[in-house]
């Protein structure tokens, strides 16, 4: 077959019986009379370099976007330094500074609970007026239920806990006696249980005199609206400038719903929000949207997964880095977890150095991350995935309904305006952007699929077609819609399960309507069916299903996968997608052997729709936004590599192994 012909289409069809038709006959088609004409496969090539030159732009702008913000930073707990202090045996400062040196550059503030008031986390008194009653010998004009806080008249940290106490609630009430002054709060003590009350100020103080940077965590709590929420932590800036970031804590945003008074004084405060990975809470989704793009992705591991998954250190070390690496991750919270024994300083140290060394030999810095500019589509990438959807569109139909391949000039301005117009639909129109972007990317999966399978007779050529009409289009698609709030997730890509959905539907269609498939669809309901192909159809449903259902969730996939995936991840700059190594193209390599050798005629479309799965995986890989542009490309290299690596050794197999077993059983199955 020459490049040309497999560029522009399949096969060609067959008759009823099964026997090709003319290749020759059906390669030139149809063609009207006069005029100047351009091979399609040439045509093809350039629309889709045309494309790419189109989406250039804004794709040098996103990697240098990712190339200058670099800077990963390491926190940790106050609390948990403060136990880590104690299990040593030495002061907090001295705890400090050896986390410090071995990478941490700031701790992690809470807000205290009506709990851990309750427990003395503060030098200060807490519960219900009912408990403070026989104390004070005084009669209260309020509910016994009442919270309340009793410090001493000579503590240095009360006026600062009233302040702010006074701006957080409305109708704080203080009483100054001889046993000390008695803070009524508003709310009942089962109110404030597991609300928030007020910062850990003991931490604050201690991060101002440490030079240390803070992730703040604000807490909803019963009565505070959005203006009190905003207010609170405009007063807590002020009065501690160390707070660097806002975390948000527990079930609820502090102020939701009315956010706007809290994202309005972020931005005026310059305060970026940290956005937790795989934390779903009541409103943190407007919060980051409001405050974007002054947002900080940040990675921490709860001691709950790491039990039930049964990590080791050298496993929980691998994620943090490969949080930085692979999900743009700039800021890290790292636990002393149960598993580091007794004594969890030491490990802890050496963990946090470890994490540290990694990330400096791929590259990044320590110290405080920034937060990376705005970044929006322009009309030219728009243009760019307008014309490689119309490019893959047109292929595909021409193939379909077995035109020639030949283009005339009227075609291809007519190809060029449409694109045009439909890239400025999609700049201007998110709904038509967002239809756009998912067809598109099912669209590209399903051309460099057949485009590659249709070489079977070059199977080299056939390869690198695939790939390169892949990156071409994962390319325009990281182009348009790598936007920077697609960086941060912000505004997710909703083309990822039809990638992997529809391409291998196209591929069954046009291998049906070509007679690929040695028979049609109404031969194939009059026979009786066959025990293989009945086999092979469930396993193929079935695949389908958990591959839909894995797609972005990390809780389906069983512990030996991740096992393996570290071990890849520890071997390779960046791993390749399972999918794509493990079954897309050995499925291609099976393919081109099973038809230049002329075997299982009719269990090669099998063959042909797990095949799908490399390219689907591929173009995949350029709709994770937040992954860096030129790691994804990697990883497409990585998997195309180690695939056709893993097709040849199955192919050897078979040879040596699977053919002696099927002329053994080959009556059951045919």
């Amino acid at each position: 077959m020459k490049p040309e012909d497999a560029g522009g289409g399949t096969e060609p069809p067959r008759s009823g019986s099964g026997r090709r038709l003319n290749r020759r006959s059906w390669v030139s088609g149809r063609r009207p009379a006069g005029g100047k004409f351009l091979d399609f496969a040439k045509f093809f090539r350039a629309f889709l370099l045309f494309a790419v030159i189109m989406s250039a732009p804004d794709l040098f702008r996103r990697v240098r976007i990712e190339t200058d913000h670099r800077t990963v930073g390491m926190v940790a707990e106050y609390r948990d330094i403060v136990l880590l202090s104690r299990q040593a045996g030495e002061s907090v400062d001295e705890t400090w500074n050896r986390v410090r040196d071995a990478g941490i550059v700031g701790v992690c503030v809470s807000e205290l609970t009506g709990k851990d008031l309750a427990a003395g986390f503060l030098p200060m008194y807490y519960g219900s007026l009912a408990v403070f009653r026989p104390i004070l010998r005084l009669a209260l004009p309020f509910p016994l239920d009442r919270a309340a806080i009793l410090a001493e008249n000579t503590d240095p940290m009360l006026e600062t806990v009233v302040d702010y106490l006074r701006t957080r609630y409305r109708g704080i009430v203080t009483l100054s006696m001889t046993e000390g002054t008695l803070i009524v709060l508003p709310q009942a003590t089962d109110e404030l249980a597991d609300a928030g009350v007020m910062p850990d100020f003991a931490a604050l103080s201690f991060a101002e005199s440490a030079r240390a940077r803070v992730v703040y965590r604000p807490q909803s709590a019963s009565g505070v609206d959005g203006e009190r929420t905003a207010a609170s932590v405009e007063w807590l800036k002020r009065h501690y400038p160390s707070i660097s970031c806002v975390l948000p804590a527990g079930q609820m945003v502090a102020g939701y719903p009315d956010l706007a008074p809290l994202i309005e004084t972020l931005r005026e405060l310059e305060l970026p929000v940290a956005q937790a990975e795989f934390v779903r809470q009541i409103g943190v989704q407007e919060l980051y949207s409001g405050a974007a793009p002054s947002v900080i992705p940040l990675h921490s591991l709860a001691r709950d997964e790491l039990i039930s998954r049964r990590m080791s250190r050298a496993q929980v070390i691998e994620r943090m880095v490969r949080a930085v690496h692979e999900r743009s991750v700039r800021l890290l919270l790292l636990r002393p977890y149960e598993l580091y024994g007794v004594g969890k300083l030491i490990p802890f140290i050496d963990d946090t150095r470890t994490i540290g060394e990694k990330l400096k030999s791929r590259g990044y810095s320590p110290g405080w991350p920034g937060t990376i500019p705005m970044r929006t589509s322009s009309p030219g990438s728009a243009m760019g995935v307008a014309m490689v959807f119309l490019a893959c569109v047109w292929s595909y139909a021409r193939r379909f309904r077995g035109y020639g391949h030949k283009v005339s000039g009227a075609e291809a301005a007519v190809a060029l305006l449409c694109a045009a117009a439909l890239g400025f639909c999609a700049w201007k129109a998110p709904a038509v952007s967002k239809i756009l972007g998912g067809l598109t990317a099912a669209m590209v999966a399903a051309e460099a699929t057949l485009w590659a399978l249709d070489a079977y007779e070059r199977p080299i050529y056939g390869l690198l077609a695939g790939l390169l009409i892949t990156v071409a289009g994962g390319a325009a698609i990281a182009s348009f819609y790598g936007t920077t709030t697609a960086m941060l997730r912000l505004s997710p890509f909703s083309g990822v399960k039809l990638t992997l959905l529809l391409p291998p539907i196209l591929v069954a269609a046009n291998d049906l309507k070509l007679r690929i498939y040695p028979e049609s669809p109404s031969d194939i309901l009059r026979r009786p069916p066959l025990w293989g192909e009945l086999i092979l159809a469930g396993g193929v449903l079935c695949a389908a299903a958990v591959l839909t259902v894995r797609s972005g969730n990390v809780s389906f996939v069983p512990g030996w996968e991740v096992d393996f995936r570290d071990f890849l991840e520890r071997i390779m700059w960046v791993r390749p997608r399972t999918k794509e190594f493990l079954v897309g193209y050995p499925c291609v390599i099976i393919y081109f052997a099973l038809e230049r050798r002329g075997r299982l005629e009719r269990y090669r479309e099998i063959f042909r729709l797990g095949a799908s799965m490399a390219f689907s995986g591929a173009v995949n890989s350029f709709c994770h936004f937040h992954t860096p542009l030129i790691l994804s490309a990697i990883r497409v290299a990585n998997g195309w590599i180690l695939g056709i690596a893993a097709g040849i050794l199955t192919i050897v197999i078979a040879d040596y192994v699977g053919a002696p077993l099927w002329k053994k059983f080959a009556r059951l199955f045919a």
